[in-house]
């Protein structure tokens, strides 16, 4: 059996095997982790070493060549700077030129088409192909007149294509350049469709004595000027170089059909901040080409840039060999570091696994397994320990198990005790709760009984209370009922003599009504007085007048008795409407007398009735305040037979309440003796399962 089981572990064993459960699960082997450490970190750092050694070596490829074609940018420029400035020049000789000059002047005065006009355009004519005959780069030297009457000149004779020069921006921009020079662009047929382009220079041609400009100098100059000078200008495997103005457009290119047109922005410098000529070197991105160096150079004389772009992986194409040595050795680390982790395997992964399976095998019970290592390193050390715990696990089990039948044994007998005890416990907390229930309901029947005599001691306190104010209320209102009798006798008799007086005051008003028609008598008769004395008075007033001077005493005295007569009559009048108010508030005070005394009457007869009716009162309180000192007495002793029932219904709720609280304590604490028997029962049990379990677990071993 043993030797079948050791070919079995073998074959288990195996490189195969082992393998195979390396790459179906690499996280859960020891070999698996430092394979791909090795390899993983050798490789990353073989990687990044040629990758560092790349980026450095471009760098410095990349500066060395910035550097020398920034040199050669500013070369060519210098020269191209240099050939303009020799043209610019030409121009201020053609202004100077003397025989130039007095030509001009001598053709102010002479007609077109004359034989002297005709000499003299030959003379100037032939004075300015001294200018360009000597230099191959020219194509031809013009003055255009700045009026339109005269005639424009040239080193090569009047052609067709001149009387349009006028038409482009460049010859207005001369006119107003306050005698500086005009740089105009490439044209590719030339002013006058000349065979390959041409760009060209222009001033204006000012009179040393009167200052004003008559004429523009044009100097028209052969592209090839710029591009002889670029042909031997290279900056490496598909570069370009291309001359650009102020405006991004193209004054010189290798391809002729881009001449003229506006410059991708890429391939357009930007100044830098600080700096007020383009001159430097930088890296930009095309549209097609990918990164692309660029070195440009401003020039001095009209601010043309040249610029010349290379691609930046042919600057770079050198240094990808040291990329290609970096895969190479990236290759050869990988080889080296899978023979590293092939052999890390060998030495310390597959002794894991076997111990690893051994230890597998003691887990599922077998305590009988041990390693075998001849190693004397930390794995054999390792396989040693494991056979030591084994035989001290096997030692344990063995001890364990006997001591788990002798707890199971224990937690038999200790269970069913345990579920005795909690019976009893349970029937003893079930009458101790039925106790308690009953006590508490009898507490709370005292309670309420209790707080009844409570509320009836009160409601007597307020009856007594109540009883206290009727009492003084009845007495209050016997008082007041006297009181009212007594006041009531007093106001009978002055109604009495009320009356009486309201009778006399009436037979006095009707008294003085008659008194007053007496008056209004006398007041007739002094009237009529007044009329007679008024008739008398007028009567003496014509016999005086008859009478004469001797009369005029007489007159005068008749004259006042008339104005005495007058008043008198006056007066009575006043006097007999007063009279007549008197009569008239008479007669309405008689009337009102009359309709007041029987109204005294009827007064005097309802006092007679409430007199009654205040002795009727005062006897009925006497008769009540009798009464109220009998209920008074019967309220005292109710009070206090209350006071006595309150004082027992106290102490028989206060017992009530002991002996609740008693039974709740004892119920209380059977349900504590309850709940410890039941976790008793629950610990036996438990205890009974725990030994169960291990007595299966160690049934399992084998030893």
């Amino acid at each position: 059996m043993k030797g079948n089981q050791g070919k079995q572990r073998k074959k288990q064993w195996s490189w195969k095997t082992l393998t195979s459960k390396i790459v179906q699960n690499p996280a859960r082997s020891v070999g698996a982790k430092l394979f791909l450490l090795f390899v993983v970190s050798i490789i990353v750092f073989v990687f990044g070493v040629g990758m560092f050694s790349y980026m450095v070596s471009k760098d410095a490829i990349e500066k060395r060549v910035t550097n020398s074609s920034y040199q050669t940018m500013v070369q060519a420029t210098q020269k191209i700077d240099m050939q303009l400035t020799q043209f610019n020049n030409m121009t201020m000789q053609i202004m100077f030129d003397p025989n130039l000059t007095s030509s001009l002047k001598t053709m102010r005065g002479l007609k077109v088409g004359t034989y002297d006009m005709i000499q003299m355009t030959d003379v100037v004519q032939k004075t300015l192909q001294t200018y360009s005959v000597g230099n191959s780069l020219i194509e031809n030297v013009y003055l255009i007149p700045i009026n339109s009457d005269r005639t424009p000149l040239s080193a090569m004779g009047v052609r067709q294509g001149i009387q349009d020069i006028k038409k482009n921006a460049w010859f207005e921009e001369a006119k107003n350049s306050n005698g500086q020079s005009i740089w105009v662009g490439t044209m590719p047929k030339g002013v006058d469709n000349s065979p390959e382009s041409t760009f060209g220079i222009a001033r204006p041609m000012r009179d040393l004595n009167s200052g004003e400009a008559e004429y523009i100098i044009f100097l028209e100059i052969k592209l090839r000027a710029i591009s002889d000078s670029l042909e031997d200008i290279d900056i490496g495997d598909g570069s370009t170089i291309q001359l650009l103005n102020q405006q991004g457009k193209y004054m010189f290119a290798q391809d002729a059909k881009a001449l003229t047109t506006a410059a991708p922005d890429w391939l357009q410098p930007k100044a830098e901040e600080g700096k007020k000529s383009l001159s430097g070197g930088t890296t930009v991105r095309s549209d097609d080409s990918g990164d692309m160096l660029l070195v440009y150079d401003q020039m001095k004389s009209n601010k043309w840039v040249l610029v010349g772009a290379v691609p930046v992986e042919e600057l770079v194409k050198d240094a990808k060999s040291i990329l290609t040595l970096t895969f190479i050795s990236m290759a050869a680390a990988a080889l080296l570091a899978a023979v590293i982790g092939w052999l890390v395997i060998k030495w310390v992964a597959a002794p894991l696994v076997k111990l690893r399976n051994l230890m597998n095998e003691g887990a599922e019970g077998n305590l009988s397994v041990r390693a075998t290592s001849k190693s004397k390193d930390e794995i054999g050390q390792l396989a040693q320990g494991f056979n030591i715990m084994m035989e001290q696990i096997t030692m344990l089990v063995q001890s364990t198990d006997a001591s788990a039948r002798a707890v199971l044994e224990t937690a038999t007998s200790l269970s069913e005790a345990s579920r005795t005890t909690a019976i009893s416990a349970k029937e003893i907390a079930v009458a101790t709760e039925e106790i308690a229930k009953g006590a508490t309901s009898l507490a709370v029947e005292a309670e309420r009984g209790h707080d009844l005599t409570h509320n009836m001691a009160s409601q007597m306190k307020m009856v007594v209370g109540a009883n206290e104010q009727m009492d003084a209320s009845a007495q209050a209102v016997a008082d007041s009922s006297e009181l009212g009798a007594s006041n009531m006798t007093s106001l009978m008799e002055r109604t009495t003599s009320t009356g009486e007086m309201m009778r006399s005051l009436a037979n006095k008003v009707n008294t003085l009504s008659e008194s007053t028609q007496s008056i209004r008598k006398i007041l007739e008769v002094l009237h009529n007085m007044t009329k007679q004395t008024n008739i008398l008075s007028l009567n003496a007033t014509i016999e005086a007048a008859r009478a004469g001077t001797a009369g005029k005493g007489f007159m005068v005295v008749a004259d006042e008795i008339r104005s005495l007569a007058e008043q008198s009559r006056q007066s009575i009048d006043v006097v007999g409407q007063i009279t007549e108010r008197i009569q008239l508030e008479i007669t309405e005070t008689v009337q009102a007398l009359s309709e007041a005394i029987p109204m005294f009457q009827k007064q005097a007869e309802a006092v007679n009735e409430t007199d009654v009716i205040f002795g009727t009162v005062q006897n009925q309180m006497g008769g009540m305040i009798q009464e109220l000192s009998h209920v008074t007495g019967s309220i005292e002793r109710l009070n206090e037979a209350q006071s006595t029932l309150v004082e027992a219904m106290s102490n028989v709720s206060a017992v009530a309440e002991e002996a609740s609280a008693t039974s709740e304590e004892v119920a209380s604490l059977s349900t504590e003796q309850l709940n410890i028997s039941n976790r008793l029962v629950e610990l036996s049990q438990q205890l009974e399962d725990v030994s169960v379990s291990l007595k299966d677990k160690l049934s399992q071993f084998k030893y």
